[in-house]
This record gives structure tokens, C-alpha cells and sequence, in this order.
């Protein structure tokens, strides 16, 4: 069967690229009167559509992971669940280090490229990356931490490295559905992976490695089916498409780089933490953290959704005032909800879980903060300003992280909040600044 190969012809021009910012008081100004023929209207809109299904997706993941930690800390000590958060926390840094970019230059560019070589490319790339970063990873974690040596044992070590790869393909084949538009099939990709859940009942022998294995189970079966399912849907093939990776090269590295900035003061600070105040520490920090994700629900799938929409000639200033505009009417009771019940959410974990109160508060309120900022990421990302991402999250990177090791060490895990709060009070001063330089605001 002949390859077919289209020539390379450069990323897909976003409407409206000369287009200004709307700030949120312009957002709100343009009321619309809403309906029930509106609603129904709008979910066939690309747009809204694929941020709804996106949303349940990750209430559904999120709701999944709330009650997964919530079995955990009630069957397993704090000191093992503290433990399982610096294996899952690795287990998401290794993924996103052998991610390479593909996940944005999927979204970016299956509208240029044959899109069966550029899914394929992208798995393969990022499969044979993940392999080898696990190998790497079992390699040292024998000498440099001892605090999850149990990975010294033959079984578990081979059953993390099986995880890893698995990991990867699911990451890669659900940022294949939304490069596709195919966000339904991504909710149901998360439907599967919250079998995590009930794995937790008998897995309790097995300690803290039971946490692990619950979910690692789970994500070998949501493989299994979503690259079934990909595959039914699209037609995937073992070809590396060397022009794709060429073209998409500038783009996936920037972006690869920006993303791990971006990912890595969350996925390594609960090692840092068991590392510097202790196992317990590391468990309120990771529940904590998880909690205030369900803020930043909204932001992100509407960010996302925006890059999806853009990628394909969508024109973004409509889009992104749509988004921003709905992103606030579900932020701001999200923020008030969480931080009036943020006690009484943490004691359903364990009464001991009430110490991280304070740093779930500083979360809470900085979320504002977090939407400004991934909206921003999302406009460079589409008028392809890597440079700029990159030096951005640069900044974050080195904030947080060194902000968090010093105020660790003299405030606990509430040094962390800290930490957090000033990093994106900084980003959304850069954020205007750039704005105002380029004519956006």
C-alpha cells in the first residue's frame, strides 16, 4: 500500500491574529439572555461541546481520585499513603518527560498532516520514550531514594516499568481524542480508568505498593481499550513520520520544555516533601493539592477546549471571551464552596487531614490566578510565542521550587501555599505586561 504523504506547508494561521485580549469587565458587559433553546444550541457548538464533555471528564477523574483517596486514607496508614504519593507523583513525572512535545503538536497539527502518521508518530515516539525513562528511572531510584525501595524488588520494579509505558499510551491516546475533536470518547477513556477505585479493597496487603497497583491496573486495562478504540476510530499503523517530526520539531520542543517546567513542581513536590518534613507531611500536602484541583477544573477544560478550537481556524478572540466568560460564572462558587467546606471535605479523609487546612485555603484563593495564566498559555501556544511560554514557566519552575524547599522548611506544607500564591501573583504581573507591549489589552 503506497504512504501517502502530505507536503508540509506550515502550522494552520489563527483568526484574528492582530486580535486584542478582552479583559473579564468586557466579558461581562456582553450579557447574553440564555435559554433552554440556547443551551442546546450552544452544545453543538465545537466549542462548548467539547469543553462539556471535556468537564465531565475530569469531574469524573477528579470525583474518581477524590473518593480513590479517600478509601486509601481510610484503609491504609498515613505514613503508606504518603509513600504511594511520591511513587504516583514519579510515575506522572516519567510520562510527561517522555511526552516530548507530542501531546501539543498533536492538537496542533493533525489538521496539516495525514492524520493516521501523525497519531502514530506521536504513540510510537512517546512509547519507546516512556520505556526507556522507566529503565532509567528503576536504574537510580535503588541509590537516590530510599524512601520507596520497596522498587529494589524484582516484581514490583517490573510491574512499575509495565505501569509507566501504559501510562504513556493512555496519556498520548486521550490527547489523540481531543486532537480528533473526539472528546466523548475521552470521557469514556476516563469511565474505564476509574476502576482504580474499587481495585483499592483488595490490594491492602500489599501496603502503600497496593495504592500503586490499584491505579497502575487501571491504566493498563484504559490502555488496552482506548488504543482499541483509537484505533477503530482513526486507524493507526507502526509508521514514524519523519517530515511530521521534522515540521512539528520547534513546536514539540518548546513546548516539551514549557510543559516540564510547568508539570514538575507538582509531580516532584511530593518527594521533596517526604524527603524534608516526612511521610505524613506528604500525604495532607497530595490531599490538599487534589482538592483544589477540582477549582481549576473549569480553567483548564476551557483552555484547552480554546487551543482545540483555535488550531483549527477558530476565531479566538470570539472564542476566548465565550471562555473566559464562562469560566467565571463556575469559578467563583467553585472557590467560595471549597474554602467555607474545606475543613469538613479534609475530615472526611481522616481528622488528621484537617492539618493541611491552611494550605488548601492559599490554593483556593490564588485560583483566579491560575485561570489568568492558562488562558495566556493557551494564546502563545496559538500564535506559536514558544519562546516566550518557555521563558515564562521558566520563571515559574524556579520560583516555586525554590520558594517551596525555603518556606517548607520554616512554615510545613502551608509554605508550599505560599509558595504558590507569590509564584502567580509574579506570572499574572508578566502576563500584563506582555499584554500591554503587544497591543492585547
Amino acid at each position: 500500500m503506497v504512504n501517502r504523504h502530505i507536503p508540509w506547508t506550515g502550522p494552520v494561521p489563527v483568526s484574528d491574529v492582530h486580535m486584542k485580549i478582552p479583559d473579564i469587565a468586557s466579558c461581562i458587559r456582553n450579557k447574553h439572555t440564555f435559554s433552554i433553546e440556547h443551551l442546546i444550541l450552544s452544545l453543538k457548538d465545537p466549542l462548548y461541546r467539547n469543553s462539556v464533555f471535556l468537564l465531565l471528564g475530569t469531574f469524573l477523574n477528579v470525583g474518581a481520585g477524590f473518593l480513590f483517596w479517600l478509601i486509601a486514607a481510610r484503609l491504609y496508614p498515613t505514613e503508606e499513603v504518603g509513600v504511594a504519593t511520591a511513587l504516583i507523583s514519579s510515575l506522572g513525572l516519567l510520562v510527561f518527560i517522555s511526552s516530548l512535545g507530542f501531546n501539543f503538536s498533536l492538537i496542533r497539527f493533525i489538521n496539516i498532516n495525514i492524520k493516521e502518521n501523525v497519531l502514530s508518530t506521536s504513540i510510537v515516539v512517546t512509547t519507546i520514550a516512556s520505556a526507556f525513562m522507566a529503565a532509567i528511572y528503576l536504574l537510580i531510584v535503588n541509590d537516590m531514594l530510599q524512601s520507596i525501595s520497596l522498587l529494589q524488588k524484582t516484581g514490583y520494579a517490573l510491574f512499575f516499568f509495565i505501569t509507566v509505558v501504559a501510562n504513556s499510551m493512555f496519556f498520548m491516546s486521550g490527547e489523540a481524542f481531543k486532537a480528533l475533536r473526539d472528546t466523548k470518547d475521552l470521557f469514556i477513556q476516563t469511565v474505564f480508568l476509574s476502576a482504580r477505585v474499587p481495585l483499592l479493597l483488595p490490594l491492602v496487603p500489599l501496603g502503600s505498593f497496593g495504592i500503586f497497583a490499584a491505579i497502575g491496573v487501571a491504566y493498563i486495562f484504559a490502555t488496552i481499550f482506548s488504543i482499541c478504540l483509537l484505533n477503530r476510530r482513526a486507524g493507526l499503523n507502526a509508521v514514524i513520520d519523519r517530515e511530521y517530526l521534522k515540521g512539528s520539531f520547534t513546536f514539540s520542543s518548546g513546548n516539551y520544555v514549557s510543559s516540564l517546567l510547568y508539570e514538575s513542581p507538582a509531580l516532584i513536590m511530593p518527594t521533596l516533601i517526604l524527603g524534608l518534613i516526612g511521610k505524613e507531611e506528604a500525604a495532607l500536602y497530595y490531599i490538599a493539592y487534589s482538592i483544589s484541583e477540582l477549582i481549576w477544573i473549569a480553567p483548564m477544560s476551557m483552555s484547552t477546549s480554546l487551543f482545540i478550537e483555535g488550531s483549527y481556524g477558530q476565531n479566538l478572540e470570539r472564542n476566548l471571551r465565550r471562555s473566559a466568560r464562562a469560566v467565571f460564572i463556575l469559578l467563583i462558587p467553585s472557590m467560595i464552596f471549597i474554602y467555607l467546606s474545606g475543613e469538613s471535605i479534609l475530615r472526611i479523609f481522616g481528622e488528621d487531614y484537617t492539618g493541611s487546612l491552611s494550605l488548601l485555603h492559599v490554593l483556593v484563593l490564588s485560583s483566579f490566578f491560575v485561570a489568568l495564566h492558562g488562558f495566556f498559555v493557551t494564546i502563545l501556544n496559538l500564535h506559536m510565542r514558544i519562546n516566550d511560554l518557555v521563558r515564562m514557566n521558566l520563571i515559574r519552575f524556579s520560583m516555586l521550587t525554590g520558594l517551596s524547599y525555603i518556606l517548607i522548611i520554616r512554615y510545613g506544607i502551608t509554605g508550599f501555599g505560599y509558595a504558590w500564591m507569590v509564584t502567580y501573583m509574579v506570572l499574572a504581573l508578566i502576563i500584563i505586561r506582555i499584554s500591554r507591549k503587544e497591543g492585547w489589552i
